[in-house]
C-alpha cells in the first residue's frame, strides 16, 4: 500500500500502547474472546495507521474502550491498574506519535512522488507520457555528452597528435 510505504510505523501497538498492552494481555490471555477483542484493536491501531486514518488513531487513542464497545466487541477493560501517571504517560506518547504521522502525511504529500501518484491515480496515461519524456530527456542528454567527448577526442588529437586510448 502506498502510504505504508511511506509512512513510517510510528504508531506501534506494542510500543505505544505499553501500558494497555501489558494490562490487556493479563486480562485477556486466560479468556478467548477478551484475547480475540485485544487483538482486533491491534489490527484496527495498525490498520489505521497504514492508511494514514490520524482521526481513527485519535478517536482510539482517547478512549480505546469506548472504541471496542463501538465495534460490538467484548468488553476488555484497560485501565483497573493503570495509575493518572502511567495514563498520562501514554496519552503524551500517543499524542506525539500521531504528531509524526501527521508530519509524515504532510512531507508525503509535498513530495514530488506523491504528486506523480496523484497524476497517475486521475489518470493511468501520465506514467507513460512522464517515460516519454524521461526517455526523451536522457536521449538528447546521450547527445550532448557524445558531443562532448567528440570534442575532447579531437583536442587530444590535436594536442598529442592521436587518442591514448
Amino acid at each position: 500500500m502506498f502510504f505504508a510505504d511511506r509512512v513510517p510505523a510510528v504508531v506501534n501497538v506494542p510500543e505505544v500502547l505499553n501500558g494497555i498492552e501489558g494490562q490487556a494481555f493479563k486480562k485477556t490471555h486466560n479468556d478467548p474472546e477478551k484475547r480475540k477483542t485485544y487483538e482486533m484493536l491491534t489490527q484496527a491501531i495498525n490498520d489505521a495507521r497504514d492508511r494514514g486514518d490520524i482521526d481513527l488513531l485519535n478517536t482510539i487513542a482517547s478512549n480505546p474502550e469506548a472504541f471496542i464497545l463501538k465495534q460490538g466487541w467484548k468488553a476488555v477493560s484497560l485501565d483497573d491498574s493503570n495509575g493518572p501517571e502511567e495514563l498520562h504517560a501514554l496519552y503524551e506518547h500517543l499524542q506525539v506519535s500521531i504528531l509524526e504521522v501527521i508530519e509524515a502525511l504532510d512531507n508525503l504529500k509535498a513530495s514530488q512522488d506523491y504528486e506523480l501518484y496523484e497524476r497517475a491515480d486521475e489518470d493511468p496515461s501520465v506514467i507513460a507520457d512522464i517515460i516519454a519524456d524521461q526517455r526523451a530527456a536522457v536521449l538528447i542528454e546521450i547527445k550532448s555528452l557524445q558531443e562532448e567527448a567528440d570534442r575532447y577526442e579531437e583536442e587530444t588529437r590535436e594536442l598529442h597528435g592521436s587518442v591514448p586510448f
